[in-house]
């Protein structure tokens, strides 16, 4: 139990981040130039059980409500389209497993990134782009605990979409997406009194395959997996602390007036072999609109 409960805390260190940056449906269908996007996210997560190398290893309560503000520019860049990005994690976690409970709240790690579109041809429906992201340790941290909405590190993560659109029903297009890269993480020297927490790149990949049901109506199917980031403490390895977690679910979106959009997902862990089995219930509202208009 002891290693059990050890690669848990490490694998904690890594869901507000993996919450903050994961994706959703039709993220890089590009919009036009000049257009600035405002969103809000809310999640709730939530989980129950340890793994531990595939088993069960404990009953454990896990609860996080994680809120996101985004900012999205789109803007060109020579002769491609591009945009930058601010995303402003808060919110509160707490954990209930042996030993005394653990709770963090506050700010998580700002996220700056942005987005080069290598194709953009709305014409086609065809769109391949790369976002580099950079995760700033300014979240709340306490080195007396392992939950933390902050994980006193820098992180980076490098990225790679391509999204395909099909008419193969006449006004209600079908979109494929398929986005991959890695995590990469600096060392924490402030871990658990002290120590120094280093954890290995971490591979991810996800897909979204979106329908229009009507003119203001979409659902996707979606996927995420991650693989790798084994942890180790002061240059010994945690045992069973590599994350392999893959996680399905699905999302409906109404636009419901001019420029503003609701998305509902809902997600699950199908398997983690390393960590807790999360389910995610996430809102979005966002706002598009002309940021140049917003000056005349």
């Amino acid at each position: 139990m002891k290693h059990g409960i050890l690669a848990l805390v490490c694998s904690i260190l890594l869901i507000p981040a993996v919450v903050s940056a994961d994706n959703l449906m039709r993220d890089y269908i590009a919009a036009p130039p000049g257009t600035l996007l405002s969103l809000l996210y809310y999640n709730h997560v939530s989980g129950d059980t340890l793994n531990v190398n595939g088993d069960k290893a404990a009953d454990i309560d896990f609860a996080e409500e994680l809120f996101l503000l985004r900012e999205v520019y789109y803007f060109n860049m020579g002769s491609m389209l591009a945009n930058a990005q601010v995303i402003v994690p808060f919110g509160n976690a707490s954990l209930d497993v042996a030993g005394p409970g653990q709770n963090s709240s506050g700010i998580g790690d700002i996220i700056l990134l942005g987005t080069i579109w290598l194709v953009n041809s709305p014409q086609s429906k065809t769109y391949l782009a790369f976002s580099p992201y950079f995760f700033l340790p300014t979240g709340e941290y306490d080195s007396d605990q392992g939950l933390n909405l902050g994980g006193n590190r820098w992180a980076f993560r490098e990225e790679v979409n391509f999204t395909q659109g099909f008419d193969l029903i006449p006004n209600h297009p079908l979109y494929f997406e398929v986005t991959t890269g890695f995590d990469f993480y600096t060392t924490n020297d402030d871990y658990l009194g002290g120590q120094d927490l280093a954890q290995d790149p971490l591979f991810n990949l996800e897909s979204h395959l979106s329908i229009d049901l009507a003119k203001n109506w979409a659902v996707s199917f979606d996927y995420y997996g991650h693989w790798g980031g084994s942890t180790e403490l002061d240059d010994v390895e945690v045992a069973n602390s590599e994350i392999n977690s893959q996680t399905i679910g699905g999302t409906l979106t109404y636009s419901f007036a001019p420029g503003w959009q609701l998305l509902l997902q809902y997600k699950e862990d199908v398997k983690n072999d390393n960590g807790i089995e999360v389910e995610v219930v996430q809102a979005r509202i966002f706002y598009a609109t002309d940021f140049g208009n917003l000056f005349h």
